[in-house]
């Protein structure tokens, strides 16, 4: 595969404006100067924060804070956490408080259509990133994709962002404010260039779940570069998501971060991109890598290696179930990857997934090693 043709962030600007794709940079466009070359290994934490190695990220999601249809927050037993945040300073992480995720897009949108709800909301989320010390806000809204949402969404994030400013010039540091995205261009598109370059210091772009229980074939959830052998003209991957980004949307690279699953996805079927319309209903086992290792050292899985997609399936002893996943060869070439073309850096969606009884992080460990090569 060809490699990107990457042009400099000023020329990416400067071609959009041509274009008039955009104005001319905003007074606030993101990020600051001095922030532009920083390459970020980001971890989503979804639950409880035990046993962290803060020593493989340069940042952490702490993910999630929800909301009801009036703005007001929902109760939760880990998030926020102002131990989590100081404890993840002290070894020179950053944490962003992390909004929404899948499933509270209904919530978002009733929020965002009541100006009452949308005072309370702002100023709730804002008031747990001050008080509890976060560097930011993760706004994972999954995903606006009508005019009226997009309008909701647009305002939410400016008002995030100019507060998150303000509470960055009181305590003398800069502040953050990403968002998760989709990796698919028909949700992609709702999201303009000009707001993205405004407001946001970078995506993550979910470039994962490209198939499951939701496709009729056994796909690989998050190759690397596309598979001849899906059926139908649209073959996904990793690779024709962030080209989309950057080639159709003008997006510069350093405002991209590439998300890497640490789990699986299985299929009914006794090879990989069998059509799954007949398959027979069978238990899947749990996709999380701890236990897709357990499977393949313990219990007869064998692995193989998808030259094409870069990327690994672990094949049931009996041929009754395939899982595409990643592995530590797997991450490893995706994390080189993104380096090489130019990318903000990796995510990893979530930081447990991959833990083994001996508390290593086999996948995040090979590809932080290929972040920071050595």
């Amino acid at each position: 595969m060809p490699p990107i043709d990457l042009k400099p962030r000023s020329a990416v600007i400067a071609a959009l404006v041509l274009s008039g794709l955009v104005g001319p940079t905003p007074s606030i466009a993101r990020p600051a100067d001095d922030a532009v070359d920083e390459r970020v290994f980001v971890g989503y934490l979804f639950g409880r924060p035990d046993d962290l190695d803060f020593s493989l990220y340069t940042h952490l999601c702490h993910a999630f804070v929800t909301a009801d249809e009036s703005g007001r927050i929902r109760p939760s037993r880990n998030v926020p956490d102002a131990d989590l945040t100081r404890r993840a300073h002290e070894e020179g992480v950053k944490v962003l408080l992390s909004l929404g995720g899948w499933g509270w897009d209904e919530q978002f949108a009733a929020i965002a259509a009541d100006p009452d709800a949308e005072d309370r909301y702002v100023e709730a989320v804002l008031t747990l990133v001050d008080e509890n010390d976060y560097d930011g806000i993760d706004f994972d809204w999954e995903y606006p994709d009508t005019e009226q949402e997009v309008e909701g969404f647009e305002r939410i994030s400016r008002r995030f962002r100019a507060g998150i400013d303000a509470i960055g010039r009181r305590k003398g540091r800069p502040m953050l404010l990403t968002m998760a995205a989709s990796s698919n261009p028909g949700t992609l598109r709702w999201l303009r260039t000009e707001f993205l370059l405004e407001v946001m210091d970078w995506v993550n772009v979910m470039t994962y779940d490209f198939a499951g229980d939701w496709t009729d074939y056994a796909g690989h959830h998050s190759p690397l570069f596309a598979s001849s052998k899906v059926p139908g003209g649209r073959r996904p991957s990793t690779e024709a998501t962030m080209r989309y980004l950057l080639d159709e949307r003008m997006m510069p690279a350093d405002r991209l971060a590439v998300g890497i699953p640490l789990y699986g996805r299985g299929f009914a079927v006794s090879e990989p991109y069998a059509l799954t319309e007949d398959a027979p209903e069978l238990p899947i086992p749990r996709g999380n890598y701890t236990n897709l290792h357990r499977l393949l050292l313990e219990e007869g899985w064998s692995r193989i290696w998808d030259e094409e997609t870069r990327t690994p399936w672990l094949v049931a002893p009996d041929r009754s179930i395939v899982i595409g996943y990643d592995d530590a060869e797997s991450v490893t070439l995706k994390t080189q990857w993104a380096i090489d073309r130019g990318f903000r850096g990796v995510f990893f969606w979530q930081v447990a997934a991959d833990r083994l009884p001996d508390g290593g992080h086999p996948l995040q460990e090979a590809a932080r090693k290929a972040f920071t090569g050595r």
